[in-house]
């Protein structure tokens, strides 16, 4: 069987943009840690312009093997973190990713994370759109002013 025709076609065919979301990533920070550590939590505010809820169900970067949702609960006084499978983000609303709650997690960075360092997440809905944020190190302690926030990307 001959599939050189198909692999022709196949490398004629314009290639997709991803679809851009109606939700943008605000004042992304990455803390850093006090030690070396095998991950590191992302903050920021996701922002959903549109008309419907837009629900996220992937996060990734190329600045950590692997890249996921995930959030912190409470088991009487001791604080536990697990992924989640997806975050929706209200019509017109926004939904915090902040020390404590929600945020996204960063397994076995390949970088040692110092404050000023930027790195790029990107979230991924459940419909294909995809929002790209950057994200600031903050220094262990410090204030969010001491580094200005990176601004959001969105394709």
């Amino acid at each position: 069987m001959n599939l050189l025709p198909t692999a022709v076609l196949l490398s004629v065919l314009p290639v997709m943009p991803a679809l851009a979301c109606d939700v943008r990533i605000e004042a992304g920070w990455i803390r850093q840690p006090a030690v070396a550590t095998a991950s590191l939590a992302a903050y920021a505010a996701l922002v959903n312009t549109g008309q419907s809820p837009v629900t996220l169900v992937a996060a990734s970067s190329t600045a950590a093997v692997s890249t996921s949702l995930h959030e912190t609960m409470m088991h009487g006084t001791t604080a536990m973190m697990r992924p989640v499978a997806k975050l929706v983000v209200p019509a017109g609303g926004r939904v915090e990713l902040a020390p404590g709650g929600m945020h996204l997690m960063l397994e076995q960075p390949r970088f040692a994370a110092k404050p000023g360092d930027r790195v790029t997440i990107t979230l991924q809905e459940a419909g294909g759109c995809v929002v790209v944020g950057e994200f600031v190190v903050r220094p262990v302690g410090g204030a969010a002013a001491e580094v200005a926030p990176a601004p959001a990307h969105r394709h």
